[in-house]
């Protein structure tokens, strides 16, 4: 039985998605994950006897995109057994792994698999993905997938959903429009969050290349202003440090009750190059404790490499420092993000991160290779600043997840579980 409060390309998906490998793609928020986690579930019970499989890029957000909608979809029907990294649902164990990097692919070799669910896909390592598909060997095992776009020339992409036709695999493509909770004024919030290259994946579902500046969308007049608007209630500093490379800082200003929330203050920058004079650690520190000196900073976010220049920082006092969260891709998005939405400006006087924005590119050469990579130049501000809004900034305005969690459980009384 098919849940009626499902879409109809949710309902088309759940009901034909009976191939070996099934995919959902499309738009951020259009409902695929929750079709397809119903579907898993559904599996669960019916697919052949074995033990699953669940994947993600990491541990982490396996935990938050999978098991957390499971605990909260079925309550007391999951056994999440965080140290052994296992779910029992149905009496069938499902194992949980990340799979972050190449290496992953050794930790399911000569295992067997009755059925899988991926997590993001793209962002799943091939020689894994490879290693999966054999490992899933049971009869009738069947793997279901979830992702967003990414480059035409990804793996995913090139070698199975272009191979529809010509593989054991379904592909369900998802708009907005197919997720019958969504409101329209919430559809329009979502669309003001995304420019450019994100709105083209993630809101239109499309496979577009990545190419070109990658701020294309920043516009002086409507990202900058002259002044900090209001007083920050406190500050978090971002540290891109460099020797022979320029050394960045950025200062960002927070206060959740103004509009905007976030704002770029003050900016340090020392180019060796250009000024002719390499500074040492000692001289950076004190530059550093000079910049934040009598403002409420919170934290400073720096590069976890950056390994001497922190333990002198120590030696000059500066102690609240947190290692940044060097995901670039993810950190570009989350900038993009809140410059879209207003959430984050820039005060004038920063004009080398202003001028980053301008200039800031995509890899050609890596374009083509389908792996989305900025080159590294004209990058140092805008470093520090995605250290500080990807690590401090996004679990505070994280969303939550994709899941229709009463119009599930509406379902699963219609289907008489427990």
């Amino acid at each position: 039985m098919i849940p009626e409060t499902l879409s109809v390309k949710q309902k088309d998906s759940f009901r034909h998605s009976d191939a070996r490998i099934n995919i959902w793609q499309g738009a951020v928020r259009s409902g695929k994950s929750y079709s397809a986690l119903l579907r898993f579930l559904r599996f669960t019970i019916e697919g052949p006897p074995g033990t699953f499989i669940a994947v993600g890029k990491t541990n982490a957000a396996l935990k938050r995109n999978f098991v957390d909608p499971l605990l909260e979809l079925l309550g007391i029907d999951v056994r999440y057994y965080a140290g052994k990294q296992e779910v029992q649902l149905y009496r069938r164990t499902i194992v949980l792994l990340g799979a972050n990097d190449e290496r992953a692919e050794g930790k399911i070799r000569g295992n067997t698999y009755a059925g899988a669910y991926v997590d993001e896909g793209t962002l799943i390592p091939e020689s894994f993905f490879v290693t999966l598909l054999a490992r899933l060997s049971v009869p009738g095992a069947k793997l279901f997938l979830t992702t967003n776009p990414d480059s035409p020339f990804h793996w995913l992409k090139k070698n199975y959903i272009d191979r529809e036709a010509d593989l054991d695999l379904r592909t369900f493509q998802f708009t907005l429009e197919d997720n019958p909770s969504l409101t329209s004024q919430f559809k329009q919030s979502l669309k003001s969050e995304f420019r450019g290259l994100w709105y083209q994946r993630y809101i239109e579902g499309k496979w577009v290349l990545a190419e070109g500046v990658i701020y294309d969308f920043f516009d002086e007049s409507l990202h900058c202003m002259d002044f900090s608007p209001t007083s920050s209630r406190y500050y978090v500093c971002g540290v891109d440090y460099g020797t022979t490379n320029p050394c960045a800082f950025t200062l960002v200003g927070y206060d959740p009750s103004n509009f905007p929330n976030i704002w770029v203050e003050d900016e340090y920058y020392w180019d060796s190059r250009e000024l002719t004079r390499q500074k040492t650690d000692t001289e950076y520190a004190e530059d550093l404790r000079r910049f934040i000196a009598g403002r409420n900073v919170k934290s400073i976010i720096i590069d976890p490499s950056a390994a001497s220049f922190k333990a002198e920082l120590y030696k000059v006092g500066i102690t609240n420092l947190v290692d940044a969260n060097n995901e670039v891709l993810d950190g570009i998005r989350y900038v993009s993000k809140f410059l879209s939405n207003g959430t984050l400006k820039v005060c004038r006087k920063c004009q080398h991160l202003i001028k980053e924005f301008g200039t800031y590119s995509w890899d050609p050469k890596s374009v083509k290779l389908g792996e989305d990579k900025p080159l590294k130049q004209n990058d140092h501000a805008l470093d520090s600043l995605r250290y500080t809004i990807f690590t401090h900034f996004k679990p505070i305005y994280d969303g939550s997840a994709e899941m229709d969690i009463d119009a599930y459980r509406r379902w699963k009384s219609q289907q008489g579980w427990k």
